[in-house]
């Protein structure tokens, strides 16, 4: 009996190894890349020749399919890709409206992950398609902390096809044949740490820069005339974490400039002429902002005039240039782009890495191997492979995702490798910089003099290159070096000559570009990835412009916004508050800390510093009336106390603006109101139930329909309307005579709102036949044409933001 039961729990571990063996190799294998043309390249790379084609539910993303050895078997691998995120991350719909809550309540409102456009959807059902005909799952994405949120987004969609799937991630970081074959090879699971980390920025972001954002486009469009002669206020005046420490290293600098006080000042040198070559002593004081006590020093040494050298300083310094610089003078936006574009065609090594560390086991001579045919640097990477070669030093940074960035393949002269003409450009210093990093350091021999005269103390250094090492290839760095005669301490001489110069302090130059990624880097301001996208933000919000020298310059709106903030000795344009929060991000990804805890304590600390901007708004103002008029100052009066605002009840002004629009100015408010383009404006006797504004009727050649100036601007949290979308009486929802987009029939209320015009009128003095129009108003949309939304914001939040104007805004 017992040999029996042994023999059958064999043939159970037998069976259940079999079936473990059978699972382990893939039968059918779903790849997914995060851009189509890599998806391309690297099928092409595997399968060896050319792949099939077939389309796949997205016209952008084709699917690929060829024979491959992988995970123990011969698999048929199906390889399609995304176009990067396939979920945005949003606010519940609910609160989309921008007064739909108080803006405070964005920092704990629900937010949801949706599929926004419809080649994201078709992308979603062709990885379900595919996933349910295949038993594993390999994800290609780029290997970075966004590649991996990229890759869950990816898994959470196939899963809900099939369950069952094995899930594997390739790591790799270029795309030429013997990375990708040992990506294969070493397949591994995703890190989901790194996912979660990704999830929890975006969610910071998206809370932080939504409340801001909303709080401070209503306030300062409504109190402001921020665009002269546009009436076309579109443009949000957006905050995010890492655009307002960008903006604010641009007007720190500028404020630097601005208040800037020259100074004269007076320095002095000794001249020294001595074999054939003469030296400039520099003065050790560098100079002194009183004219007296340096002309006392300058007698002193007049009368005492010999020179005795009291130092000399000789080194050998060796040094190699290791990060890229701004020699191309390609913006940072446009070089990450090609970089990209260089890297899908598998010329360069991943672009998107803070990487300065090469891993052991790398194939240096390979890689310079590929250069040996360039006629410019084929003969020095020659060199490199007969004897020269020196492994690179390591940088301070590793990501442990990807090496710095090297060429990976050799791109041919007169190929471009890609559609920019920089693109050549890029690739030449791309390789002149991997080559000086494997070359032998330069030598270069320093001598720094010191000299007494009458006390005072005189320096100057001399240089001379030695070997020039890695310079030969390196052509981006310039060299001037300066020759000195020889001396020995304890010589004596008279001096050539001793000056007494004058000069003026120069104010500091706006930042360049090179000098803002400087700053952003060093003060953790996004990432490689991400610091080209933050300044081109800001320039597209209109923060900055570039000047003739393509310098940083802040426009008005720039600085009023930094200088604002900052009087309320907030850190926002500091980069502290932004740096903390990598930080925090970073320790997700390790596993230090979770989601959960970094939201708390950063929405917290956020959600404070921002009810005490609600409070110090006076501040904004200060800054901004510097720069900006009221709103509706400048504006033409075409009828004066017009109609009764609700605010503070007293008569609005019918005024024209710059650009012919309508609007109403309540002066007491410093408050405007958009009116519709067309029509003529009638005083209406009703008043709005929900914001106690005075109706006006508005007349045009074919209708008449009334408006709340307020509710048109902006809409109750009923509706569906958002800024920059008008709303009507008619589309309300409320219970008011009115309001139609509920159950009350306009033919029921006609008679009597025609008869409380004409009562105003009369009272008035105005023409009665003018209200006669609104019997004619064309049957209004069924109450089933709105969806009822949640009750309308609270009073205090009503009365907080009712200085704001029309605007077309985006939340984002």
């Amino acid at each position: 009996m017992k040999m029996k039961s042994s023999l059958f729990l064999l043939l159970l571990r037998v069976l259940f190894l079999l079936c473990f063996v059978k699972r382990m190799v893939a039968n059918k294998v779903l790849n997914v890349a995060e851009k189509p043309s890599a998806a391309e390249e690297i099928s092409q790379l595997l399968a060896g020749t050319r792949p099939r084609k077939r389309p796949g539910l997205s016209k952008y993303n084709p699917i690929w399919e060829f024979k491959y050895n992988i995970l123990g078997g011969n698999a048929d691998m199906v390889f399609t890709s995304v176009l990067g995120h396939l979920m945005n991350t949003e606010v519940e719909e609910r609160y989309i409206p921008w007064y739909s809550c108080e803006p405070v309540e964005l920092f704990h409102c629900g937010v949801r992950k949706y599929i926004q456009s419809d080649d994201n959807q078709n992308l979603f059902k062709t990885i379900q398609r595919e996933a349910r005909q295949c038993d594993t799952l390999v994800l290609w994405l780029d290997c970075d902390r966004e590649g991996e949120n990229i890759a869950f987004e990816v898994i959470d969609c196939a899963v809900k096809a099939n369950r069952n799937l094995m899930i594997y991630r390739a790591r790799f970081s270029s795309i030429i044949p013997q990375e990708v074959k040992r990506a294969c090879a070493n397949l591994v699971r995703p890190n989901e740490n790194d996912s979660i980390a990704v999830d929890t920025r975006i969610e910071i972001d998206l809370r932080l820069g939504a409340a801001f954002t909303r709080f401070q486009t209503l306030y300062l469009r409504g109190k402001f005339d921020l665009t002269p002669g546009n009436d076309e206020d579109k443009q949000p005046i957006s905050y995010g974490p890492c655009q307002f420490p960008t903006l604010g290293f641009v007007v720190e600098r500028y404020l630097r400039i601005e208040n800037f006080i020259p100074e004269d000042f007076w320095s002095m040198n000794v001249k020294h002429s001595k074999e054939e070559l003469t030296v400039n002593f520099g003065w050790k004081r560098k100079r002194l902002f009183d004219h007296a006590p340096a002309f006392i020093l300058y007698e002193k040494c007049l009368d005492n005039p010999l020179a005795t050298v009291i130092d000399i300083q000789k080194k050998n310094h060796n040094k190699l240039q290791k990060s890229a610089s701004s020699k191309l003078r390609i913006s940072s936006d446009r070089t990450m782009k090609i970089a990209e574009e260089l890297y899908n065609k598998g010329f360069i090594s991943y672009p998107r890495t803070e990487t300065s560390q090469f891993i052991d086991g790398t194939d240096f001579q390979g890689l310079i191997g590929l250069q040996t045919g360039d006629p410019q640097w084929g003969q020095y990477a020659t060199r490199l492979l007969n004897g020269e070669f020196k492994r690179p030093n390591d940088g301070r940074t590793n990501d442990h995702s990807h090496p710095p960035i090297h060429p990976t393949n050799f791109l041919p002269p007169g190929a471009a490798g890609a559609k920019d003409p920089k693109a050549r450009e890029l690739y030449e210093f791309i390789v002149r910089h991997f080559l000086a990093c494997c070359s032998p350091e330069s030598i270069i021999a320093k001598t720094t003099v010191s000299i007494d005269v009458a006390g005072e103390k005189f320096s100057e250094s001399g240089s001379m290159i030695i070997r020039r090492g890695y310079l030969e290839v390196y052509k981006y760095e310039k060299r001037n070096d300066k020759i000195i005669p020889t001396y020995e301490v304890g010589e004596q001489f008279t001096p050539t000559d001793i000056k007494l110069e004058s000069g003026r302090t120069v104010s500091p130059r706006p930042l360049s570009e090179p000098e803002l990624l400087s700053a952003m880097d060093s003060n953790q301001i996004g990432t490689d990835a991400t610091m080209a996208q933050h300044i081109q933000k800001i320039i597209e919000r209109g923060y900055v412009i570039k000047d003739a020298d393509q310098l940083f310059v802040p426009t008005n709106l720039g600085k009023a916004l930094i200088v604002g903030y900052d009087s309320m000795g907030f850190e926002f344009s500091k980069p502290a508050l932004r740096a903390s929060i990598e930080a925090d991000i970073q320790k997700i990804g390790l596993g230090q800390r979770t989601k959960e805890q970094v939201l708390r304590d950063t929405i917290e600390k956020y959600k404070t510093l921002f009810i005490q901007a609600q409070n110090q708004t006076q501040m904004l103002d200060v800054a901004f009336s510097k720069h900006f008029a009221s709103k509706g100052q400048t504006y033409q009066t075409l009828k004066a106390n017009f109609s009764k605002c609700g605010k503070c009840n007293n008569l609005m002004d019918l005024k024209k603006t710059n650009g012919d629009r309508k609007i109403l100015n309540c002066s007491t408010c410093n408050t405007s109101y958009n009116l519709p383009q067309k029509g003529e404006f009638i005083v209406n006797a009703h008043t709005c139930p929900l914001c106690k504004f005075q109706v006006v009727s508005v007349q045009t050649d074919k209708t008449t329909y009334t408006i709340c100036p307020f509710c048109r601007n902006h809409p109750p949290a009923s509706s569906k309307e958002g800024p920059g979308k008008p709303f009507h009486c008619f589309q309300c929802t409320e219970k008011c005579q009115l309001a139609t987009g509920h159950n009350f029939k306009p033919n029921q209320n006609n008679n009597q709102n025609n008869q409380n015009n004409n009562n105003y009128q009369r009272n008035q003095n105005n023409n009665n036949n003018q209200n006669n129009n609104h019997n004619n108003r064309p049957q209004q949309p069924s109450s089933s044409t709105f969806k009822k939304k949640p009750a309308a914001p609270s009073s205090t939040f009503k009365n907080r933001y009712n200085d704001c104007n029309n605007n077309n805004i985006d939340l984002t």
